[in-house]
């Protein structure tokens, strides 16, 4: 933000046009606005009350939630790449907010206590 205000102010960004400094702000403008401060505070809260992973995780999931409902609103062809990329990501969410299944949890604990986990 603070090399677009240098270049505003290098091309007459103070010149005195009779304008208010916020011409051309409607009402979408300011709904946007406010939707993209609360998405920063949201993403703020997240990484403090959750971890880093979750935070990507969470981003990973609303890219393909918004690229399904673009296709659905907007009919927006997606192709088989956008599948794969979401089936992954989809799959990568289930398996880190899932346990282990109990026959491998039950291994990974006999394995465990066998010693040291570090190589002989």
């Amino acid at each position: 933000a603070f090399f677009s205000v240098v270049i505003a102010l290098c091309q007459g960004g103070l010149k005195d046009t009779g304008k208010s400094y916020l011409h051309g702000f409607d009402m979408w403008v300011w709904i946007l606005v406010g939707l993209q401060s609360g998405g920063g505070l949201l993403v703020a809260a997240v990484i403090k009350y959750a971890d880093n992973v979750l935070k990507g995780l969470a981003t990973g999931v609303s890219v393909v939630l918004s690229s399904a409902l673009s296709m659905v609103f907007f009919a927006t062809p997606l192709g088989p790449k956008f599948g794969v990329g979401a089936v992954v990501i989809l799959t990568s969410v289930w398996f880190f907010s899932n346990p282990l299944p109990a026959a491998c949890s039950a291994k990974m604990k006999a394995e465990s206590e066998g010693g040291s986990l570090l190589p002989k």
